[in-house]
């Protein structure tokens, strides 16, 4: 053998086998990780029946982001305070639900790398109402019907001046309940992919309903995986680059155009 064969093999070794246990490392990693639903409030970003056929837009993120891979997702669905005390109580496991810088607690602790969507928020009312929204004064003396437990940055404000009032219902029939009740005394305000959503399941049209955007009162932010404090980093690290590779090849558009 030559010299130069001999160093040949030296260097190829030298590339090799490093690479080789990379491989086999990463394809022995596997983990399960907790997925956290919230029960009927969360659609069109988590949906499900009773605890089963689980889907929507973070959803099926996870899915794909697991598809094909050892890693097991095994969910779990609780109302809406249930669900934060399952997130605090188990902050140092493997989890992962959705979650906004723009929110409080465990849903703004951790969150991925890069966002899933950005929302905007509307105000829904009759339209046979008088109510109309251009400015956040319109909302002075008026009532926001707001589903129980979640955050509505800049709004909160008002409401903690007394310029607004508000009504909070647990899902999204009640709440277009209250609205009819309203009038034009106010209402509803959610994400707008959220309204839209449920005025398709529940069969409403724009001859019953108006959305007005509300994007002076709630500025628009971004939706993200958000992740346990305590996560393996390992594995934050796969759905990081999962979540941009669903990004970059437009599979991450496809599934959220499925549910606007």
């Amino acid at each position: 053998m030559s010299g130069k064969q001999s160093i040949r093999r030296i260097v190829n070794r030298v590339i090799f086998y490093p690479m080789l246990l990379f491989l086999l490392s990463a394809t022995a990693f596997s983990a399960t990780l907790d997925y956290y639903v919230i029960q009927d409030q969360a659609e069109p970003l988590q949906i499900q029946d009773k605890g089963t056929n689980h889907r929507g837009i973070v959803t099926d993120v996870l899915k794909h982001a697991f598809y094909g891979t050892d890693h097991q997702l095994v969910i779990h669905t609780y109302p809406f305070n249930r669900y934060l005390a399952e997130l605090n109580k188990n902050k140092d496991k493997n989890w992962v639900t959705y979650g906004s810088p723009a929110w409080g607690d465990m849903q703004a602790v951790n969150l991925s790398k890069y966002p899933i969507l950005e929302v905007e928020h509307s105000i829904l009312s009759r339209t046979d109402s008088d109510f109309v929204y251009q400015t956040p004064e319109d909302l002075n003396g008026k009532i926001a019907v707001l589903l129980f437990g979640f955050d509505y940055p800049g709004l909160e404000e008002q409401i903690k001046k007394g310029t607004v009032s508000e009504v909070r219902v647990k899902n999204y029939d009640s709440a277009f309940r209250v609205v009819n009740r309203l009038k034009s005394v106010g209402g509803f305000v959610e994400m707008d992919l959220r309204l839209k959503y449920h005025l398709k399941r529940l069969g409403y049209t724009q001859n019953e309903y108006t959305l007005y955007e509300v994007n002076n009162l709630i500025p628009k932010y971004n939706i993200y995986l958000a992740y346990s404090p305590g996560i393996n980093p390992e594995l934050q690290e796969f759905m990081d680059k999962r979540l941009q590779e669903m990004r970059d090849n437009g599979e991450l558009a496809s599934i959220i155009g499925e549910y606007l």
